[in-house]
């Protein structure tokens, strides 16, 4: 196990990579990717849950987009929804601040000679930190 300490965004981010690698062939290799994707999902849980927007800023939402542009009414419905959308600010906020926060988190390495064949320049800089 290797243990990490930094920031959620960079676990946010090596989470995408991750993401990036599970298509490539390989058992030791899919099963290390694997685990650490379960593991940083549980640990960015309470992230994921915090970002998630209200009903109603969903739908307020829907009802900005099928405007098509047309300014003067997507500005009336931002006024009549003030609250709404200031909740919405407030909240992308305290998940900029989380994701801000300095964590702790043992992932399982990934062996270079597991390395899938096949796998990219990019792909390796994503998932890197894991790389022994």
């Amino acid at each position: 196990m290797l243990t990490l300490k930094t920031k959620n965004r960079e676990i946010v981010d090596l989470f995408n990579g991750l993401q990036s690698v599970q298509d490539l062939q390989g058992v030791k290799f899919g099963l290390v990717v694997s685990k650490n994707v379960r593991i940083i999902q549980q640990e960015l849980s309470d992230i994921e849950e915090a970002s998630k927007p209200s009903k109603e800023f969903i739908e307020l939402s829907k009802k900005v987009n099928s405007l098509n542009d047309e300014k003067e009414k997507i500005e009336e419905l931002e006024k009549e929804n003030e609250k709404l959308i200031t909740s919405r600010r407030n909240q992308l906020e305290e998940v900029e601040s989380l994701l801000e926060e300095i964590i702790e988190i043992q992932l399982h390495s990934v062996k270079e000679d597991i390395l899938p064949e096949n796998i990219t320049a990019a792909q390796i800089t994503a998932i890197d930190k894991l790389i022994e």
